[in-house]
């Protein structure tokens, strides 16, 4: 392989941002580049893509110990890509010839030492289109827009195995906070079964940082935390009025594990007051052949003009709490939409299955090997 790009994040096959540079070090290593992990990996991987991430794996391991001072800044004589966050954030302690940068934007608020942090990067790819022009209205000019891509060989149209015979299964994923809008979904469904008694709220909404969900009191109640330290998912739901009975959680599900679920549900709703990304689960859901409802503002408008599925078109600003917060372009659902449409799809069960056939058929062009070389190619890499 010739010469290395560096991945400064940690690898891994169990949250987003890890699976991202896991797909982007298989993609460099199919162009013949060798990616090296500036961070230690967490890895659980099919047998093929071990073997080809071996010796990147073994030499990215030789690279990090062989730095005098494991904590030191380093400018490396090679491309650098390097996660990037809210206010352009991102760890510089190992910088690039050149400095890469790949954002999915939420908080909009950029002040001038943020953005001075975006100019220092060479060039800066956005996760959605909504996050590309945000980020040009701010200035920043050497700026594209490349999106993420699910696993095909997991997230795939298959026969429900039938776990809930008799319910109308309405999936929800994404970890638990006020961006995601998860209290939306459950008012929504609230209503929905109210009605319908045999619905069940399926979710996989836990949260690997607990503390995080806690921006939900600003709708209602806090999530409070269980025995074992993780979010209480269905002491949450059932405060906000789901009878018990009407919702399961999956709680913390290995990636591997998701699509058997994914796959009972009827329908798929997702009500994100802002997603950085095309929302890496609601393409998943997509691509396994579950029909969808998407909020339709921020990164889910880049699924909504190339996917069939259906909007929540009714989209109120989310006003900003304090000077910190940015909330340019998020939307509030309305719950009485989600609950339409829920009764739209529970009353059009042929149509919503062709819908959900049409969407996997759809996502076969949004594979992680044709999005991580677009990726790179946003990347100049």
């Amino acid at each position: 392989m010739t010469e290395p790009v560096g991945l400064a994040w940690t690898l891994s096959s169990f949250h987003g941002w890890g699976i991202l540079g896991t797909q982007l070090a298989l993609a460099l290593i199919r162009r013949g580049r060798m990616p090296l992990a500036l961070d230690e990996p967490s890895l659980s991987l099919p047998e093929t893509d071990w073997r080809l991430l071996a010796p990147a794996l073994e030499a990215s391991r030789d690279f990090r110990q062989a730095l005098p001072d494991p904590q030191g800044r380093y400018k490396l004589g090679f491309p650098v890509i390097h996660a990037v966050h809210n206010r352009l954030a991102y760890g510089g302690r190992l910088s690039g010839a050149p400095d890469l940068g790949i954002v999915f934007l939420e908080n909009t608020h950029l002040d001038a030492e943020a953005l001075a942090r975006g100019r220092n990067l060479d060039r800066l790819v956005a996760g959605c289109r909504w996050g590309a022009d945000i980020l040009k209205a701010k200035g920043l000019t050497d700026v594209v827009c490349a999106v993420q891509g699910i696993d095909p060989a997991l997230f795939f149209p298959a026969p429900k195995k039938n776990r809930f015979p008799g319910r109308f299964v309405v999936f929800s994923g994404g970890k638990l906070e006020f961006r995601k809008g998860q209290d939306l979904v459950v008012a929504g469904f609230r209503r929905f079964q109210a009605r319908h008694p045999e619905a069940l709220l399926l979710t996989a909404w836990q949260n690997p940082w607990p503390k995080t969900s806690g921006d939900l009191a600003r709708t209602g109640p806090t999530p409070e935390a269980n025995a074992q330290g993780a979010v209480d998912v269905k002491g949450w739901v059932r405060a906000l009025g789901v009878p018990e009975g009407a919702h399961r959680d999956l709680g913390l599900i290995a990636h591997a594990l998701l699509p058997d679920w994914v796959r009972e549900a009827d329908l798929g709703v997702f009500a994100s007051r802002c997603e950085g990304g095309t929302n890496l689960m609601a393409m998943e859901t997509l691509a396994a052949g579950v029909p969808c409802i998407l909020s339709a503002n921020t990164g889910h408008r880049d699924l909504l003009a190339e996917l069939p599925a259906w909007p929540l078109t009714r989209q109120l600003p989310v006003i900003p709490v304090g000077p910190e917060e940015g909330t340019e372009g998020w939307g509030e659902s309305d719950p009485d939409e989600i609950d339409f449409l829920l009764e739209k799809a529970w009353q059009n069960s042929a149509a919503i299955e062709r819908m959900g056939h049409d969407a996997a058929q759809a996502m076969r062009a949004w594979d992680w090997p044709a999005k991580a070389d677009a990726i790179l190619k946003a990347l100049a890499l």
